[in-house]
Order: structure tokens, then sequence, then C-alpha cells
């Protein structure tokens, strides 16, 4: 069997763990996914609407995969991780490993962040809006829900920045006087960003430009501490 047959066979048992895993957890979430959307509406304090007849199927799988997919990510990064490891160095190998658990906290915090401040604040700001005014507002399902998750993510996303800083750093690919040259191309980047994936109200758009510019600042000092 030759080298490239090889690494063939182990990325696809690699990838066969993280399937089995992700399919196991994606199952265990649609089970409890009729009460996660009904905490969901509880929480936010308004009812949501099915307007298609496949509408709360979808989002129940929508939700189920999403959370699944979260739920696998540590298993994910260990086998993608250990699938890498021949062709890193020592130093690169164990840099990843270290920060491995950061990571997927970062994420979570990320996402939770943004459901708790972003989510429920524009949500309810419009709701209100919508009350007061005469027009009776539909909420639907699969958009609210989609929109809260679509928003979760990617703010778990940009929470990732000190950890991607600190790596590329430790493996000497980045410093901290091109992080501050750049700086102002990363906040406009942000607040284009910040435009496209949230609400067209400032609220919304500044709850999420304040803390990944402050993570920004923080990739900075984290830099610098690791180039000294």
């Amino acid at each position: 069997m030759t080298g490239l047959q090889t690494h063939v066979q182990e990325l696809r048992r690699r990838l066969a763990i993280v399937a089995v895993f992700l399919t196991l957890a994606t199952i265990t979430v649609f089970y409890y996914s009729g009460d996660i959307l009904a905490f969901v509406q509880s929480d936010l304090g308004f009812t949501l609407h099915a307007l298609k007849a496949y509408e709360v199927f979808y989002t129940q799988i929508m939700l189920s995969v999403l959370i699944g997919f979260i739920a696998t990510l540590p298993i994910a990064i260990y086998q993608a991780l250990k699938f890498a490891e021949p062709g890193l160095t020592r130093r690169e190998y164990t840099t990843l490993r270290n920060y491995m658990p950061f990571a997927i906290i970062l994420f979570v915090g990320g996402a939770v962040f943004a459901y708790e401040f972003v989510v429920k604040a524009s949500l309810n700001f419009f709701f209100a809006f919508s009350t007061e005014s005469t027009v009776d507002a539909v909420w639907g399902l699969q958009n609210t829900v989609g929109f809260a998750l679509k928003l979760s993510a990617f703010t778990g996303i940009f929470f990732q920045l000190p950890i991607v800083a600190s790596i590329m750093a430790k493996i000497g690919l980045l410093n901290s006087e091109k992080m501050i040259r750049y700086r102002k191309h990363f906040f406009i980047s942000v607040l284009i960003i910040a435009a496209l994936t949230t609400p067209p109200d400032i609220i919304s758009q500044v709850l999420i430009t304040v803390p990944v510019l402050v993570l920004y600042q923080l990739s900075i000092y984290l830099v610098k501490r690791i180039n000294e």
C-alpha cells in the first residue's frame, strides 16, 4: 500500500468516526427538538408561527444538525489534529492541541452571547415596535430561528480571533506590528459583516461589533506577549 493510499484510508477512518458521532448527536437533539423550540418561544416571550406545511419539521432538522455539529466539534477537531499530526512539528502539534479547548469555549461563549444579548434584544425591539403599530405581526418559525442560529454561529466564529491570532503568532506567521498596521482594515471588514449578518438596526450592529473589536485589541496584546 502506497503512502497516499495509507493517508486516504486514515482520512476515511477519521471522517467515519466524526460522521458517526454527528449522526448520533443530531438524532438525539432531534428527539428533543420540540422541547427546544418550546423553550425558545417561552424565552423570547412571543409565539412563532409555521407559515408552510413543512416548516416545523424543517426547522427541527436545521436545529438538530447545528446543535449536533456543535456537540461533535471537539471530536471533529481532535480527529483533524491527529490526522495532521505526522505533517506537523512537535511544537506546532502541541500548540494546536493546547489551544483546542479554548477555541471550543470561545465558540460556545460567542454563540451564547449572540443569543442572549443580540438575538433577544433585536427580536424584542422589533416585537415591541410591531405591537405599538396598527399592523399585526406574524413571526415565521423558520426565519426567526434561522436568524438566531445564523447570528449565533457567526459570532461564535468571530470569537475565535484571539485563538487564531495566538496560534499564528506561536508558529511565527503573525506579529503585533502587522495587526496594528491592518487594524483599520479589520474594523471596516467587521462593520461590513455586521451590517450583512444583523438586522438593519444600529443596536444589533453595535452589540456585535464592539465585542469583536475588543477581542481584536486583546489579540494584539496576546500576540505581543507571545512575540516577546
